[in-house]
């Protein structure tokens, strides 16, 4: 399988790199519970796109159990103090693990 894919949204083309996403989901996953929070608008983003491609339902991403829901409050101060970053983290590592086999672009 090509690690590299074009597809289309409307008349744009997008490029969809598969190793680029499995070493961009290996350093999240290494990353220290602190080195996450200090990227978190980058994890939010690869949530975003891979939830996207892996075509994740809402009840997984944008319910309030929903990974990018989860990860858009420990963005926020007043919500941060009741989110678990570690069970946040274990759930980002399940739902948006990246593999060549599980795309339908």
């Amino acid at each position: 399988m090509k690690s590299i894919k074009e597809y289309k949204i409307g008349k744009t083309k997008y490029v969809l790199d598969y190793n680029l996403l499995m070493y961009e989901y290996s350093l999240f996953k290494n990353m220290s519970n602190d080195e996450f929070l200090e990227n978190i608008i980058d994890a939010i983003h690869f949530a975003c796109y891979v939830s996207y491609i892996k075509k994740l339902d809402t009840e997984q991403t944008l319910s309030d159990k929903g990974i990018i829901h989860e990860l858009i409050h420990l963005t926020k101060e007043n919500t941060k103090k009741y989110q678990d970053v570690t069970k946040t983290r274990k759930k980002f590592n399940k739902l948006l693990k990246v593999s060549k086999k599980n795309y339908n672009l």
